[in-house]
Order: structure tokens, then C-alpha cells, then sequence
């Protein structure tokens, strides 16, 4: 089989699963054997243009939009490397014509819907129809999609051992704690009301510094996108890594999912794992299933600033869960990922 991967257009952590399940893909089937279609790029150079069409003009016709004009050389591409199959990340900002139109020309095409659970009802109703295979990364949006496609399945995430693996010892200079992600608003008050005095919290990823100029935490903030292989050596050189999940349905909206309406993990909780960081959690299903007992869980700022002290203060009770955390993982790489999909497809 020949399967031609195309990227999210977004730099955020779709990135990461991007550059993750190509890796994966070319363990399974041999680098010959899958090509990469970066969209990111183009994307980029046409959102800046379509940006000033419409500063000009008012208005972009659809088939001139960013998206559209980024994704439409896919369909040559396809084409030009003779592909079986197309396999598209988030492909929320994909055009379904160009979907059918891949269809038509018997390309199989398969879609990993990266925003699970948190836009479900919008994906999965107009665009879940159009793939040969839906994959969803949170076990609760399976039932919905597969409304739409019987041809939907689980898939979660996973780490790349050649990336996410644990540094030669124990980093043994100032201690700190570390959250990798993005600012969400919900993020950035939860954390806010817990007390940080004493302690080195750092705070790394993009619209940390969008909110109140006034927030406590800013001296804490490294208000940058970093890569993956940077976000493993921060994690290599922590002492704690806090594990926490969004509760925004969007970027844009302050909507957000109920409790209980999100079961599985997302990816930075398997790479703090396989990095061999100690990690705190807030609650998701899934890490049981995963990790057992062994990864302390919060449910308020208070509880999250009593485990955060309780482990500072007893270093072999926090590496001992470590290790756990870092066996428990070993199984989910992106190889193992990868296989599945490919079983599920077959």
C-alpha cells in the first residue's frame, strides 16, 4: 500500500500529530512507501493573501479562500505519486469537493479528526459521510460519528519514541514545574487561583499573554509556539509537568463541554509520560485505563497546588510513579498507532 499524509494548516499540536503519524506510517509501510503533502505553507502564504483581497475588496469568494487554494494541488499529487490513499489530519479546514473529487478517481480517503470531543456535532454531520474511514481521538465522539459513518474507530494518541524518551539521568538542577499548551482562558484562570509562592511554575505555548496584562502568572509565562523536539527537552529538564485538558468547544467561543463529555487523553499526557517527566493530571477516563493509579489527579487549583508541593517535597515517591508512568506508556507509539489504523483499513 501507498498512503500520501497531508497536514493540519495550523502550527498548534495537530502539528505534532501530523509529523507523528508520518513517522508511524513509515515505520509500518517503509519511507518509499508514504509521501507527505505539507500543506502549512501554502496555507500560510494564501491566508495572507486572501487577508488583504478582503481589506480591498470586502469579500473572498470561497473557491479563492485559504484553505481552498492550499488543498487543491492534493489532488495532483495524489495523482503524480500514485497513491492508494489519501489520509488527512484535522481535516476540519479540508474541502470536502476535493474529498469526492479523490473519490471519483478511486483514491481511498481517510480523515483523523483532531477536535474530539470538542466539535463533534459540527464534523461529524458534515464531513464524516465523505471518508472511507473517520478516525477520532476521544472514545466519546465515536458513537456520533459512526451516526454518520459506520466506518468510524478510536484511534488515540501516542508519542514518537525517537522524540519523547527519557534524558540519560535525573536532571538534578533548580526545580520547576512546567505546562506545554495553549492559553486557553479556562486554562489560565484555573491555574490562577492556585497559590504559587514558592514555587517555579513556567508556563510555554501560544495566547498565555492574550488575557488580563494584570494576571499574576505573566512573570511566569514563555509566551512562544515551540516544537516537539524542544518540548521534550523542557520536559527532560523539569521536575513536574502539569497535565491539563481544555475545556473550550473553540479557539474563539467561551463555550465549553460538560464534565463528562470527554473521555480519552490528548497527546501532551503519553509525551510527558514517555519523557519520563512525573506528571498531575485533571481527570480523564482514559488515564486509568492507561496508567492505573499511577498519575495523582486534580479536580480544583487547591488540589492541584497540594499534589504539586506534596511532590516537590518527596522526591522518591515522585520518581517511583515516574517509572510507573513512563512502563505504563511504552506501548502507545506512533508505530503501534500507526499498525492499528492500518488494520482497521485493511
Amino acid at each position: 500500500m501507498r498512503v500520501m499524509i497531508v497536514s493540519s494548516p495550523h502550527a498548534f499540536s495537530t502539528r505534532d500529530v501530523y509529523t507523528g503519524h508520518l513517522a508511524g506510517l513509515r515505520a509500518c509501510l517503509g519511507e518509499e512507501n508514504v509521501v507527505s503533502y505539507d500543506i502549512i505553507h501554502r496555507f500560510n502564504l494564501f491566508h495572507s493573501w486572501t487577508k488583504y483581497v478582503e481589506e480591498e475588496a470586502g469579500f473572498v469568494p470561497r473557491e479563492l479562500r485559504a484553505n481552498v487554494l492550499a488543498s487543491e494541488p492534493v489532488f495532483g499529487a495524489a495523482h503524480f505519486h500514485e497513491v492508494d490513499a489519501v489520509y488527512i489530519i484535522s481535516p476540519m479546514y479540508f474541502p470536502m469537493s476535493i474529498v469526492d473529487m479523490l473519490h471519483k478517481d478511486g483514491f481511498k480517503v481517510w480523515g483523523y479528526f483532531t477536535e474530539c470531543p470538542y466539535e463533534d456535532e459540527f464534523w461529524s454531520r458534515g464531513q464524516a459521510s465523505h471518508f472511507d474511514a473517520c478516525f477520532v481521538n476521544d472514545r466519546y465522539s465515536l458513537p456520533r460519528f459512526q451516526v454518520f459513518n459506520p466506518r468510524s474507530y478510536y484511534l488515540g494518541h501516542s508519542y514518537n519514541p525517537a522524540i519523547h524518551h527519557p534524558g540519560r539521568e535525573i536532571a538534578n538542577g533548580h526545580e520547576h514545574v512546567i505546562l506545554v499548551g495553549t492559553g486557553f482562558k479556562s486554562r489560565r484562570d484555573f491555574i490562577g487561583e492556585a497559590d504559587w509562592e514558592g514555587v517555579d511554575l513556567r508556563l510555554y505555548g501560544g495566547m498565555w499573554d492574550e488575557g488580563d496584562g494584570d494576571w499574576n502568572l505573566m512573570p511566569c509565562v514563555r509566551p512562544r509556539l515551540i516544537d516537539n523536539q524542544t518540548t521534550a527537552m523542557i520536559y527532560r529538564g523539569a521536575t513536574i509537568g502539569l497535565s491539563m485538558h481544555r475545556l473550550e468547544r473553540t479557539f474563539e467561543a467561551e463555550q465549553f463541554i460538560d464534565r463528562g463529555e470527554a473521555y480519552s487523553v490528548g497527546p501532551r499526557t503519553y509525551e510527558l509520560a514517555a519523557c519520563g517527566l512525573f506528571q498531575i493530571s485533571d481527570y480523564r477516563p482514559e488515564i486509568a485505563d492507561i496508567f492505573a493509579d499511577s498519575v495523582p489527579i486534580y479536580n480544583s487549583p487547591q488540589e492541584m497546588e497540594r499534589l504539586v508541593r506534596h511532590y516537590l517535597e518527596n522526591p522518591q515517591e515522585r520518581q517511583e510513579l515516574a517509572g510507573q508512568q513512563l512502563e505504563a506508556v511504552k506501548p502507545h507509539t506512533v508505530e503501534r498507532r500507526m499498525a492499528e489504523l492500518l488494520e482497521y483499513v485493511a
